[in-house]
Formats: structure tokens, sequence, C-alpha cells
């Protein structure tokens, strides 16, 4: 056990040119352990340790993988600002809409192609009282059943 340790001393103060692999990117390295260590943190109940680490990463698959995470471990709001920062909007919104934060949702919603969460976003807006932004959303979803309904109530 000594001698090991002596040994691996002895390699950390002097690494000699034949222990560094130069095939690993040390950087993509790093991010992937980052990534690790906020996942982990996450499932162990750390939760601001790990979105604050996740929120250092910059690489959007790492981010929609940790933010896979907070959604199993219900953490609902981390998992959508780190799926809105990885670049899946929709999943975002959708996740925005169901927790009942629609301020969150409003800037992501000339991102969202997807006529299922257009009309939650609608019916949203709707229950907001707010029927000129419900019209329009359902238009751009092209839901004119609801659109007319709206009109005519």
């Amino acid at each position: 056990m000594m001698e090991a340790q002596k040994l691996y001393e002895r390699a950390r103060l002097n690494p000699t040119s034949d222990m560094i692999d130069p095939t690993i990117n040390v950087e993509d390295h790093n991010k992937n352990c980052f990534a690790g260590i906020a996942r982990t943190a996450i499932k162990m109940g750390d939760m601001q340790r790990g979105f604050s680490l996740a929120n250092e990463i910059n690489e959007n698959n790492l981010i929609i993988d940790i933010a896979g995470v907070c959604e199993q471990m219900k953490q609902w709001t981390e998992a959508a600002k780190l799926y809105q920062k990885g670049g899946l909007v929709e999943k975002a919104a959708s996740i925005y809409i169901q927790i009942g934060m629609f301020s969150a949702a409003n800037p992501l919603i000339d991102k969202i192609s997807s006529p299922a969460i257009l009309v939650m976003v609608a019916k949203a807006k709707e229950s907001e009282k707010n029927f000129r932004e419900a019209e329009r959303i359902f238009e751009k979803a092209n839901d004119y059943e609801n659109m007319i309904r709206l009109n005519l109530d």
C-alpha cells in the first residue's frame, strides 16, 4: 500500500510523456465529468450543486441529459430551464405549462411549432382571460374550431 502511494506521488510530481495519452481531449473529458457530477448531485438531492454545475456546461447533449434527471426527480422548474438552455424549447414550454408557470412559457411561444403544445398555451391564455392572445395562438396551431368558439363566446 505504501509503495503504491509513493508511486502515485512520484507520478503526480514528475509526469512523463509516456504517462499522458495524446488521444484524450482533456476539455471534453472534464465536461463529461462535470456533467456526471451534476447528474449524481441531483440524484442525491443536492439540487443547488447539480443545477449550478449544469449551468456551467455549454454542451446541449449533456444539458439535456441533466434536464432528464431533473425531470425524473420531479424538479420541474430546473428541468424546464435546462431543456430551454439545451435547445428543447417545446419540451421546456410543455413543462412550464403543466406546472402553471405561464409567464415563463410566454417568451417561448414564437419558437414552438407543435400544434398540441400551442393549444395548451392557448388554453392557458384563455384561462387567464387573455382572449386575443389565445385566439392568435389557436390560429398559429391551426385550431380553427377553438378560434371560432372564442369569437362566439
